[in-house]
């Protein structure tokens, strides 16, 4: 797995907010490696288990619709959170240098099973003249991959997308790297 050198202070701030991620994932994913984490003994079912909040904010989170469907709405500001998070570690990785966290903004969060939310400009970035896909960065096939695309619909701001669990797609607009390269012991989450 990647990783990225992080304080204590700043890697703990969001273990919470992470785990209601992983959480929120395993509720919208159809994924066979998301929903056995949900089964006796699994990852999500144990976490679960130990927090009563957190089922308890999980639980809040499904809504009756006017149709009579019940809906989930999960905490958008905690998943955003945690999307701009990866994104900046994803930079670091990719172009081994350091934005200020504000310079990320997760622009949008598309479940897949939910109901087709994505936008077609989403569809077309991922895509060159020709239609064919562009390549993207497979972290681990079928959990995480992510590409980074030049965004024609705003003004060709730089952009990354994910693709997570085969559940959602999430899209971060993202600075354009400059300056010079920093080194493991200038990385500091909150610069």
């Amino acid at each position: 797995m990647m990783t990225i050198n992080a304080c204590l202070d700043c890697n703990r701030s969001f273990s919470l907010d992470e785990e209601y991620f992983l959480n929120v994932l395993t509720i919208l994913s159809e994924s066979p490696t998301l929903k056995a984490r949900t089964e006796l003994g699994g990852s999500i079912y144990k976490s679960r288990l130990r927090s009563d909040k957190l089922y308890n904010r999980l639980l809040n989170s499904l809504v009756n619709g006017e149709d009579g469907r019940t809906y989930f709405r999960p905490e958008t500001e905690r998943l955003r959170k945690i999307i701009e998070k990866y994104a900046f570690g994803l930079y670091y990785w990719k172009y081994k240098k350091v934005a200020p966290l504000n310079l990320f903004k997760c622009v949008g969060f598309y479940p897949f099973q939910v109901e087709e939310t994505r936008p077609a400009e989403i569809f077309i970035l991922i895509h060159n003249e020709r239609f064919q896909a562009k390549k993207w960065t497979h972290i681990q096939e079928d959990v995480f991959s992510y590409i980074v695309v030049r965004d024609w619909s705003r003004n060709n701001k730089l952009t990354m997308i994910f693709h997570m669990h085969n559940t959602a797609w999430a899209v971060i607009e993202i600075p354009y790297p400059r300056g010079k390269i920093t080194s493991n012991a200038q990385l500091k989450l909150f610069n």
